[in-house]
């Protein structure tokens, strides 16, 4: 380590500063005010990712229940939004909107009085089972506690898009790519996207309404589901068995089963119904690209399995991403003492990495809570059960915190 570095110490230092690193900033300062936290991310600001998400694939309304959101008090989005006269989705289950949410996060942040997040990049993460060193892109930092609240994946990409790849600029991009935000028209554009869940379902309605003539291609029939998990994995009456589980590998099945594919309400359902009536969309499920070829001077064909040919000005790819703890490279040295099935790392009840105390939020700690993980539901758990912990202290649903047993209440 060079001299000239920059060293930064503290309690507890969190990557991610997205929904779920922001649940954990918030669980810490409540109940451990006095601690020294740090938040590291690719931007200095808080949310750019999910503010920067919604905005480019043009969604406007979130798809949990009001009561879902990173503020240990379930009711504070509802009272938030009805003090300061916010619209309301209308939707079953009342959603709230992208707006909305923003604004609460911003003014909760506010309160807390949390910092600014590091504009940092980890490089290296070494552990001495007592605490981490973190070289980074701004310095090194020295920390207690490290949690991880990036959601790491791959991108599930199809082998068939192999000949579309670098052929022409634009032609092929995942959803995570693409920019609705900055395209205000579509006009006369043929685009194909590839996906049936509920980002297809957005880019689709969006497309259309900016006047691109849009296929779906969805491999199953779409699925109508209000949630991308159902509500029973919230609770005991799925998680009761799931943690009774005592097969690794199969509870780690379960977990992927339960979030099955792509899915979709029957609100977005019914708008792009709505699209295909005005003859703005074709819907082709149970459809799957088997092949594709660029054409020259732009283009592509798209051939199906049903031998059906389709002309693509852009192919956009809402085939969603496989959490894999094994993608964030700089944890090799830490996930050498953590057994990981499938992505999954074999986490403990406080969602610790073994030995180590670094701890995961998001899909990739679904092995301790459950397939609901990645969800604002499971980013309010994950930061409970992490503070608890941490601190040792046990925040219960209603805001408040009681004293647990000891600084790492790590129960089975």
């Amino acid at each position: 380590m060079e001299d000239s570095q920059a060293v930064t110490t503290t309690d507890t230092c969190i990557i991610g500063a997205g929904p779920q690193g922001l649940a954990a900033a918030l669980q810490l300062e409540l109940v451990a005010p006095s601690m020294d936290v740090t938040v590291i991310d690719h931007s200095d600001q808080w949310l750019t990712a999910w503010k920067t998400q919604f905005a480019r694939a043009d969604i406007t309304t979130l798809r949990s229940p009001i009561v879902h959101h990173p503020s240990p008090d379930p009711y504070a989005l509802t009272d938030f939004v009805e003090q300061h006269g916010f619209e309301r989705s209308g939707l079953p289950y009342d959603p709230p909107t992208a707006e909305s949410f923003s604004a609460f996060c911003s003014e909760i942040i506010k309160k807390a009085e949390l910092a600014s997040p590091i504009a940092a990049i980890p490089e290296t993460i070494q552990s001495d089972h007592t605490g981490i060193e973190l070289q980074t892109s701004a310095g090194v930092i020295r920390s207690r506690h490290l949690i991880i609240a990036t959601n790491p994946h791959h991108r599930n990409i199809p082998q068939w898009t192999w000949n579309l790849v670098g052929r022409q600029a634009g032609l092929l991009e995942h959803s995570l790519d693409v920019n609705l935000a900055e395209t205000p028209d579509l006009e006369g554009q043929k685009i194909a996207i590839v996906g049936g869940g509920l980002t297809a379902a957005h880019l689709a309605r969006s497309a259309a309404l900016k006047g691109a003539e849009v296929k779906l291609i969805a491999r199953n029939p779409l699925r109508i589901r209000d949630f991308d998990t159902e509500p029973g994995w919230l609770g005991p009456k799925y998680l009761t068995k799931y943690f009774a589980e005592s097969d690794v590998e199969r509870r780690i099945q379960v977990a992927r089963e339960a979030r099955g594919g792509g899915s979709i309400p029957e609100w977005m359902h019914n708008t792009l119904l709505d699209l295909t009536s005005s003859h703005a969309m074709e819907i082709l499920d149970s459809a799957e690209v088997t092949s594709a070829d660029a054409l020259s001077p732009g283009g592509c064909i798209l051939q199906l399995n049903n031998n059906e040919q389709i002309y693509s000005d852009q192919v956009w790819l809402a085939t969603g991403t496989q959490s894999n703890i094994e993608s964030m490279r700089c944890l090799k040295q830490i996930l050498a003492d953590v057994p990981v099935i499938d992505g999954l790392p074999l986490v403990d009840h406080s969602l610790r990495l073994g030995p180590h105390p670094v701890y995961v939020m998001g899909r990739v700690a679904a092995f301790a809570l459950g397939p609901a993980a990645g969800n604002l539901w499971g980013a309010r758990h994950a930061a409970r059960r992490i503070t608890t912990a941490i601190t040792g202290i046990e925040l219960s649903s209603d805001g408040y915190y009681r004293q647990s047993s000891g600084p790492n209440n790590t129960k089975p």
